[in-house]
């Protein structure tokens, strides 16, 4: 291979990378403000009675 396609593979692969980071991070944002939706609607949840 030469220098610049593995140049190039490198990139790609680092873009690829960054995307997946880009993508759990929008998940995450997401499942947390669902989550805060949830908990204004009912309220808190109720503490476990295990740990009595």
């Amino acid at each position: 291979m030469t220098t610049h396609a593995l140049a190039g593979l490198g990139l790609f692969l680092a873009g690829a990378a960054f995307s997946q980071v880009l993508a759990f991070g929008v998940a995450a944002l997401f499942k947390a403000r669902r989550e805060r939706q949830i908990d204004d609607r009912l309220g808190p949840p109720a503490p476990d009675p295990s740990d009595n």
